[in-house]
């Protein structure tokens, strides 16, 4: 034991020695090693490193030296005795981006288990251009690099925004953490609403006070005026260390006139010392709300000082890719599992597919396909059987002609068949549905009830 345990520390005491950055992780993903040379590299200790479990997700906060082990996590096949050459973008603790390439060799004991993974790396101009890196890695490294350059642009570092739509949403999220002013989000329902709304308000100097989200949709009107009330009066429970910062309301097309009332009284004279900041978010353009005086006109123009079209997920196709990525990595966060990425082609299938319930639909396709992967990257038979029902459905050749019917009665089928289809994608949501149909809400509540639809059939 004791010769094994000075072979050891000789070997640790060479590596040490050495100017190139070499690190070592076990099977656990947890890092045993940090020589000098990625200690000058990252300006991470080794005593701030080692013991730190690292997963295969990006994380761009330098305060935190859970940045710098997730950005150094192996991919997947490493630990099943792959060795990989990885483009990187490293993050150092000042800040610098290091773009650099790193050698993964895993040593495996007699039946090729991997028990240790030595990382060397090598500081490199273009990463992206390196003829060695797979899809799934080139993909690691390009979400990696937009995200520090959000990062050190708009100060959005979880944000994943390449598209023209979404650049134009960061420059107006900017604008809006320079003000206290309401701000209001429109879009289709699973855009990200509400993920963008705490993104102003944590790059904001309230970022130390609460974010309160109320769906407007989903609290009956009697416990949704009882808790803004109580926000406003300030007559919330004592124990809470910090005090409210934003009021954020979601689908406010079915916030009631007098809550409105409620809330022009209190923010618009600053009664009270009220300091809350009002962030607003509909799935229904303002305008039809206006037309159909679902809300007040002051309150309309009271809540549109800013506002912020997000585009859905089918019109912003440059991200798609860097989404799923993204998506697939917060799965790797915490869990003993980890996946690389995505087998060639599959996301190909992504890029064709409509996105109905645009991100919030992504998400659960990725959260589905990584539980049921048993490969290190995700594959075509672990995504959801939903999902590849829907894309084999664009891939199938044409159709055997439909027996003639009566006109009325073949109308009817389409017309049922069209306002079940827009329930089960809303999720019985009947505003969102009519929305997606281009109907009034009470005009499709005269077809269901003339077509015998219920809830009960879905």
């Amino acid at each position: 034991m004791q010769r094994g345990s000075g072979r050891r520390t000789r070997l640790e005491t060479r590596l040490n020695a050495l100017s190139t950055p070499v690190f070592a992780l076990d099977a656990s993903r947890t890092i045993l090693f940090f020589n000098r040379g990625c200690e000058q590299l990252l300006e991470w200790s080794a005593e701030e490193i080692l013991g730190q479990t690292c997963d295969y997700a990006i994380d761009t906060d330098t305060d935190e030296c859970e940045s710098v082990c997730n950005l150094i996590c192996p991919p997947a096949e490493v630990f099943q005795g792959t060795r990989l050459e990885v483009p990187r973008f490293l993050l150092a603790r000042s800040g610098k981006t290091i773009p650099c390439l790193i050698r993964y060799s895993p040593l495996t004991d007699e039946q090729r288990r991997t028990k240790l993974v030595l990382g060397f790396i090598e500081r490199i101009r273009d990463p992206q251009a390196l003829p060695s890196a797979s899809a799934s890695q080139q993909l690691h490294a390009e979400l990696a690099a937009l995200r520090l350059s959000l990062r050190n642009r708009f100060r959005f570092s979880t944000l994943v925004a390449r598209s023209p739509g979404m650049q134009r949403v960061l420059r107006q999220l900017e604008l809006a953490v320079q003000t206290t002013q309401p701000v209001h989000f429109q879009g289709e329902t699973g855009t990200g609403k509400e993920h963008l709304a705490r993104a102003i308000h944590f790059e904001s100097e309230q970022r130390r006070k609460i974010f309160i989200p109320l769906n407007c949709e989903k609290l009956p009107p009697r416990e949704l005026k009882q808790t803004v009330k109580k926000i406003f009066e300030r007559d919330y429970d004592e124990s809470m260390p910090l005090e409210p910062g934003v009021l954020f309301l979601a689908e406010i097309q079915n916030l009631p006139r007098d809550i409105q009332e409620m809330i022009l009284e209190n923010l618009q004279a600053k009664a009270k010392n009220v300091h809350v900041r009002l962030m607003t978010a509909s799935s229904i353009p303002l305008q039809e709300l206006l037309d159909q005086e679902t809300i007040l006109s002051e309150f309309f123009f009271f809540i549109t000082t800013m506002e912020i079209q997000v585009p859905a997920l089918r019109e912003r196709r440059e991200d798609l890719e860097l989404l799923s990525q993204h998506f697939l990595e917060n799965e790797n966060r915490y869990q003993q599992k980890q996946v690389s990425g995505f087998a060639p082609g599959l996301l190909s299938l992504f890029q064709d597919y409509y996105w109905p319930a645009n991100l919030d639909e992504l998400i659960r396709v990725i959260q589905a396909a990584f539980e049921a992967t048993t490969e290190p990257v995700i594959t075509r038979e672990s995504l959801p059987l939903r999902f590849k029902t829907g894309v084999d459905a664009r891939s199938l050749g044409p159709s055997v002609s439909a027996p003639l019917r009566p006109l009325d009665e073949s109308l009817s089928l389409v017309e049922k068949e069209q306002i079940l289809l827009a329930l089960e994608l809303s999720r019985n949501n009947r505003t969102d549905a009519a929305r997606m149909l281009g109907l009034t809400r009470a005009k499709l509540y005269r077809r269901m009830e003339a077509l015998n639809i219920s809830i009960d059939e879905l």
